[in-house]
């Protein structure tokens, strides 16, 4: 009766939050995501959203998790990514999923992941891809705002986008201490120049003592932080304009009723918790599969008659045609 009663709750907080990201409050003042599919939709009949703002997602996973967590990454959001990857402890080709060598296996080995992936990237997909995303398998990820929000002053006209990744950035949820982080199981992405400056360090041309980039184990966000830190590179802003969080490290119903948060996420937080979930919301975590398939059906197919009579092209009919 427990479990039911959790499980209830969660759906209600799912249903809610896709609500304030998917329903719209008219036709000329457009809220949340739907909001953000309209404005997509001004942005692809101008120019070539998949050329503008091209990221790669690449999730830390584990041989364990693949058919269960990995699998719900997979079949959900991950496709709207304009790549993604997913990084095992060991290869499957069927999946699939990679191993690289230097992985440390098991959850101390998060660290030796990340570092291996960002150079994996670096090496294979700098020239080709915009920004570099990193998620967990129980990471979910509204890819159309995250678009929407590294590239949203290029949805009007012609204007060049709001971030350019040809400048350092680092974007995600916000730590304040131990020098500064973003939080990882919230999801973070880093630019095209962010990445060259972090293969700087990695590849010794900078100082590694701050970075301890050659530690086999670690805390992956904070290291992660401070490696970048030493590139010269800062947590960016990712607050919405009413001053909540895009993305979120906490479970749904913990981010969307704001009042279940442990008590040392009350000293970490740069912006103070319990603001309620941003209709232009990016990531939240801590979501099994299950509720992964809920978020994803309520996110892109729940919505009113009114908004699909009003919405005759969406974001998802233009990721179908361009893969045709």
């Amino acid at each position: 009766m427990k479990k039911q009663i959790i499980f209830a709750s969660a759906c209600v907080a799912i249903l809610f939050c896709a609500w304030t990201l998917s329903i719209t409050t008219s036709s000329t003042s457009r809220k949340g995501y739907f909001g953000a599919k309209r404005l997509f939709q001004n942005y692809v009949s101008q120019t070539d959203v998949k050329s503008m703002v091209k990221v790669v997602c690449f999730v830390e996973t584990c041989a364990e998790n693949l058919e269960t967590r990995a699998l719900s990454v997979k079949n959900t959001w991950a496709p709207r990514c304009d790549k993604t990857l997913f990084i095992s402890d060991q290869d499957n080709s069927t999946f699939p999923a990679i191993y690289l060598p230097g992985v440390v296996k098991g959850y101390g080995g998060i660290w030796s992941k990340t570092v291996q992936s960002f150079r994996h990237l670096y090496k294979n997909y700098l020239n080709e891809y915009h920004w570099f995303m990193k998620t967990d398998d129980d990471t979910y990820v509204v890819v159309e705002n995250l678009k929407y929000f590294l590239g949203k002053d290029s949805l009007s006209m012609h204007n060049p986008p709001k971030h350019n990744p040809d400048e350092p950035h680092y974007f995600g949820k916000h730590f304040s201490v131990l020098g500064g982080y973003t939080s990882g199981g919230a999801g973070y992405v880093i630019s095209r120049e962010a990445l060259r400056k972090l293969e700087d360090v990695f590849a010794n041309k900078r100082s590694p003592k701050k970075c301890e980039a050659h530690k086999k184990t670690g805390t992956e966000d904070v290291l992660i932080g401070r490696c970048l830190d030493v590139a010269g590179v800062r947590p960016g802003n990712t607050l919405d304009s009413q001053g909540r969080d895009l993305f979120h490290s906490f479970h749904l119903d913990t981010e969307v009723i704001g009042d279940n948060f442990p008590g040392w996420y009350y000293q970490y937080s740069a912006n103070p918790p319990g603001r309620g979930c941003s209709n232009e919301t990016i990531t939240f975590h801590y979501v099994n599969p299950r509720e992964m398939r809920l978020l994803d059906f309520s996110i892109y197919q729940l919505g009113s008659f009114r908004d699909r009579e009003k919405q005759k092209f969406t974001i998802n009919d233009f990721y179908v045609k361009s893969r045709r």
